[in-house]
């Protein structure tokens, strides 16, 4: 589960952060209620809550596989501005625009073709010595057949496995779905799995003319929402990449929250309570306030090592015969209130 956590935080950050390598991570956490110096009644249960998140990347590395639809409706033409082309021809200019923009240090690509079946065209091989060669397994890709998307992701995911891809922390492991859409399967529920199973960016290009509901879902995250926080990559709708090149620059692997542990106020540590997808935690158990300052401690532990630590302090007061008794640390406030207006009036 904690796997699982870490990946969908880590992609909050997928294209604020990809633009930029090298990017400081950074782990952060807060409580979010209640407010700190919150004054309550002794014996009053509190439970705090707060959010942990990780942004960055770490890694220079990039695992790219490319898996590029060979079905029939390829060959049906589209026109966008002035220029009219097949799906097909499309799909092969767009597909060489993103690996031509990318950094070949570090960068290995593959390519996978689809139609009723699957097809491992090119495998993993790295852009500093073989770009010409995974320029050509573009070019390869046929315009004949069915149409199974899931088919093609899965072709790629094994391709993962076989090289390793996924069991690296500091290589980012990223797969990009061409296609026009019109597929049998759940391209959107494959895409949700392999993305629990490892991959860490599952992005679609939707071709001129493709069904847009279909293409988005591979890209959109279990919530099926494009634009949440759970979007396991980058959803393309049309010829304009650069989102994708943004998103890719550089390589990475993504920074999440490998836990989080509190401390109560009587001391007792709870280690690796639970998060959510978003980083919100609850302490998982009420504490009965006592006189005095009650301090929670949350801290907050990123996958690339970094830490972050938040305290939140409830005041307790006591009630004796129907009437409030302050706590101590409030009396020392009212005493210095005091002697400050006794100045004051003496200066006067």
């Amino acid at each position: 589960m904690k796997t699982i956590l870490k990946r969908l935080l880590g992609v909050v950050a997928v294209v604020g952060f990809f633009s930029a390598p090298g990017v400081q991570a950074a782990t952060s956490v807060v409580f979010t209620s209640p407010p700190d110096g919150t004054v309550a009644l002794e014996g009053t249960n509190v439970t705090p809550t707060g959010t942990a998140s990780a942004t960055g990347v770490i890694g220079q590395a990039l695992d790219l596989i490319l898996v590029l639809d060979s079905s029939g409706s390829m060959q049906l033409q589209e026109t966008v501005g002035a220029v009219t082309q097949s799906r097909g021809a499309w799909q092969k200019q767009l597909a060489k625009d993103l690996v031509n923009s990318l950094s070949p240090a570090g960068t290995r690509v593959g390519v996978v073709e689809f139609d009723s079946n699957a097809n491992l065209v090119r495998t993993l091989s790295p852009l500093t010595s073989e770009l010409a060669l995974v320029l050509a397994a573009i070019d390869s890709v046929d315009e004949s057949g069915g149409t199974t998307i899931p088919s093609g992701q899965d072709e790629a995911f094994d391709e993962f496995v076989a090289n390793g891809a996924l069991a690296d922390p500091d290589v980012l492991s990223a797969m990009v779905v061409f296609s026009d859409g019109e597929s049998f399967g759940n391209p959107g529920s494959t895409a949700d799995g392999h993305f629990l199973g490892g991959v860490d960016n599952i992005s679609s290009v939707a071709l001129p003319g493709a069904s847009i509901p279909t293409m988005q879902d591979i890209a959109d995250g279990v919530d099926g929402v494009l634009g949440n926080a759970d979007d396991i990559g980058v959803f393309i709708d049309g010829t304009n990449l650069q989102d994708l090149i943004d998103a890719f620059a550089g390589g990475g692997a993504f920074v999440g929250i490998d836990q989080v542990d509190i401390t109560l106020p009587d001391g007792t540590v709870l280690a690796d309570i639970a998060i959510d997808a978003f980083g919100n935690f609850t302490v998982p158990q009420p504490y009965s306030i006592g006189l005095g300052p009650n301090t929670w401690t949350a801290t907050a532990f990123g996958t690339d090592g970094t830490s972050d630590t938040a305290n939140v302090t409830v005041i307790g007061f006591a009630q004796a015969n129907g009437h409030s008794v302050p706590a101590p640390a409030t009396l020392l406030l009212m005493a210095v209130g005091l002697l400050a207006t006794g100045g004051l009036r003496k200066r006067s």
